[in-house]
């Protein structure tokens, strides 16, 4: 083979090299976007399953609210009122214990 043919081959060569090295390049590239867009779906995903569990919490909560009153059970705050209330006669009490005494 003679040298011209050489530098031929060898330039061809060179420009698949090349040309493979570009489109590894433009390959990564485009994993890394794509990437990048899945890392972002999976945040909003996530952040929607989040409010979904809230809601759905919420709407369970109110539904065994509503079923525990339908029972006649008493809620937290109605039996804090009716502690505060006792409290309050308590103190009654003992006020008109210590003026007839």
């Amino acid at each position: 083979m003679n040298r011209s043919k050489r530098n031929t081959r060898a330039k061809a060569i060179q420009n698949l090299k090349s040309l493979a090295m570009s489109r590894v390049e433009a390959a990564k590239d485009a994993v890394e976007a794509a990437r990048d867009v899945v890392i972002a779906r999976t945040g909003e995903a996530r952040a929607k399953a989040g409010e979904m569990v809230t809601k759905l919490e919420n709407v369970f909560e109110q539904r065994v609210s509503r079923a525990i009153s339908r029972l006649g059970v008493p809620s937290a705050k109605e039996v804090r009122d009716l502690s505060r209330q006792v409290s309050q006669l308590k103190a009654s009490v003992e006020k008109l214990r210590r003026a007839r005494a």
